[in-house]
């Protein structure tokens, strides 16, 4: 059941963060021309994916309970599918749509490198709080 808070937490943030990022596109007139460009593909697509997954990340990990959280590849497991998945969406979406092949890796990399190196850097911080007998929370 603990895994199962933490991957709803991360979907809930993988929803509002979509229609948050579609409805700030949409209201600011993005085109496609715009999406097609280097900077256009950095601002609208990359940086909203880095934000999200991020976020989505640190939802997992805030929602995963702390007895359980303690077993890393649990933990690992815990924070780390939905964004995953969510790329692997991602791409096979991107494929099947006909995107561009640059604005699909951007997507996809963008999300990586939100989640993997959030969860990182919140296992490394429970460690270091760990093995100075401080509080093991978030």
């Amino acid at each position: 059941m603990d895994l199962v808070r933490a991957w709803t937490a991360a979907i809930l943030v993988f929803v509002a963060g979509s229609i948050a990022t579609a409805g700030i596109a949409v209201s600011a007139a993005v085109s496609e021309d715009d999406l097609e460009s280097v900077t256009g593909m950095l601002l609208w697509t990359a940086l909203p994916t880095f934000i999200v997954f991020a976020l989505m990340a640190l939802a997992g990990a805030a929602a995963h309970p702390s007895p359980q959280r303690d077993d890393t590849g649990r933990h690992a497991l815990a924070v780390l599918l939905v964004p995953g998945l969510a790329t692997l969406l991602g791409i096979v979406l991107g494929v099947v749509q006909g995107s561009p092949a640059q604005t699909t890796a951007a997507s996809a990399v963008a999300g990586l490198l939100g989640a993997i190196p959030t969860w990182w850097l919140l296992a490394r911080r429970r460690a270091r709080r760990s093995s100075a007998g401080a509080y093991t929370g978030y």
